[in-house]
């Protein structure tokens, strides 16, 4: 009984850290390899973050779950021009030995517009070589709650709710090369923030990926495209009132390693990402392995 009344003191007087590339903070809509360049589709992604958190503490550890349940689509309002829409449903878990903390709700929504600089069809057989690039932006909304206090109780963590509580934006593009049976995929992100209600402001955030991938068919309908690469992410640190916050930012690299499936107008893929090197938080974080699913229809 002792040691619990310990721990929850030690979880009231303890700061706030914040890992800006867990939870909320992520704030970047991830791109990954998108089905079929030149089509609209709407689907159903499901992606699983975990972490370790307070590990400079000798007699408190938190774990933190991040699991996001999102709508996604592309449409194509003219041939140059390509919208894409992220709509999440968030369910964010945080323990520690003697307390747990869950929020579950709607998150930030995140809308973007990239500009078709050039596409010779890569889903067509004509060609030996074909690419793509897609240059543009974005915006992230204040859509997903945020209430943070400064309290230092156990899901006060800024880092630790639905929303970052600000309107920020992005710059991003895509490159897509393929040969025949083989291709590249490669995306750059640059998110800028603002300050949100509680005069918190996330830190600016840069992050990218490239994978390579291998077509190849197993049965009449059903193809497979495996595919393997290195996600990178960097965040600078956050500021409250104006004062950097040395506890937050990092970087973290992770390989990933998954598969795409196309059968008619469904496609369903699935990737994993377990961390190569990392610094979070000022080494107060560690990322786990992170698991991302989807099921989408081509339109």
């Amino acid at each position: 009984m002792k040691k619990i009344v310990l721990l929850l003191f030690w979880s009231l007087s303890l700061p706030a850290w914040a890992c800006d590339i867990c939870g909320c903070g992520v704030g970047n809509a991830y791109y990954g390899i998108m089905p079929q360049s030149y089509r609209n589709f709407v689907g159903v992604r499901y992606r699983y973050r975990t972490y370790d958190s307070h590990l400079n503490s000798q007699l408190l550890r938190t774990k933190e779950t991040f699991q996001t349940t999102e709508l996604w689509g592309r449409f194509y309002p003219t041939q140059r021009i390509q919208m894409l829409a992220f709509v999440p449903y968030n369910f964010n878990y945080q323990s520690d030995a003697a307390t747990s903390s869950r929020l579950n709700g709607l998150g930030d929504i995140t809308v973007l517009a990239n500009y078709n600089v050039f596409n010779t069809n890569m889903d067509t057989t004509d060609r030996a070589v074909n690419h793509t690039l897609l240059l543009g932006g974005g915006v992230k909304l204040a859509t997903g709650r945020s209430n943070f206090v400064n309290d230092g109780s156990l899901g006060a963590n800024a880092n630790f709710q639905l929303g970052t509580g600000s309107t920020d934006f992005l710059l991003n593009a895509i490159y897509t090369l393929r040969y025949r049976s083989w291709g590249w995929n490669s995306d750059v992100s640059y998110r800028m923030t603002t300050t949100n209600a509680q005069h918190y402001r996330f830190g600016n955030r840069l992050s990218g990926s490239t994978s390579v991938f291998y077509v190849t068919s197993a049965g009449k309908k059903l193809t497979l495209m495996p595919n393997a690469g290195i996600t990178a992410e960097y965040s600078s640190r956050d500021l409250k009132d104006g004062v950097r916050n040395s506890q937050t930012g990092g970087y973290a690299t992770l390989a990933t390693a998954g598969v795409e499936a196309y059968f008619g107008r469904f496609v369903a893929g699935a990737n994993i990402q377990p961390p190569l090197a990392q610094e979070l938080s000022g080494g107060d974080s560690r990322a786990k392995q992170r698991l991302q699913l989807h099921v989408t229809v081509l339109l």
